[in-house]
């Protein structure tokens, strides 16, 4: 993960690792739809052709957009990117937490008050044990949020215990 700060106005940007890899993977992608589309042309097989030269230009806009996934950190907002953009006021922010899929690896969740879950696309870790870029970034906006959420926010503890019943 990346963090810039100072850009767009945002305090703080966090992104995916190393750019110039998606380049290069987006290059090679194509390549290779590229290369199987003529092969099938050459033998006499132009609707798989067709379809091998429409998945690799369907690829290339998905990859470029993925490339901006992650969160933006502003005063009054965590501006989360994916393949759509959601402003989310830190005064509805109820907890940051750091989510284990089943596959191993991490990501950042920001549990709201109306209890919906919003997965972050960046930071992610891809082995949970020693990734210390996917810590600080955690850490980052787990901090941020403490400095930024407001005095309306008044977190739960986390066994609250139940209010008594009369009988």
């Amino acid at each position: 993960m990346t963090v810039e700060q100072g850009a767009t106005g945002a305090e703080g940007r966090i992104r995916a690792t190393d750019r110039r890899l998606w380049i290069w993977t987006i290059f090679i992608y194509v390549g290779v739809c590229l290369a199987a589309a003529a092969t099938f042309l050459a033998n006499g097989h132009p609707l798989v052709a067709l379809a091998w030269l429409t998945l690799g230009c369907v690829r290339v806009p998905i990859a470029l957009k993925q490339r901006s996934f992650g969160v933006d950190l502003t005063p009054q907002h965590a501006i989360v990117r994916g393949f759509r953009q959601r402003d989310v006021p830190w005064q509805e922010v109820q907890e940051v937490v750091s989510h284990k899929k089943w596959n191993g690896t991490s990501v950042v969740g920001l549990i709201l008050k109306t209890g919906e879950s919003v997965m972050l696309r960046a930071p992610t870790s891809f082995w949970r044990e020693g990734d210390r870029q996917y810590e600080r970034d955690f850490h980052r906006i787990d901090q941020y949020w403490l400095a930024h959420r407001g005095e309306s926010c008044h977190p739960l503890p986390p066994e609250a215990p139940s209010p008594p019943t009369q009988e």
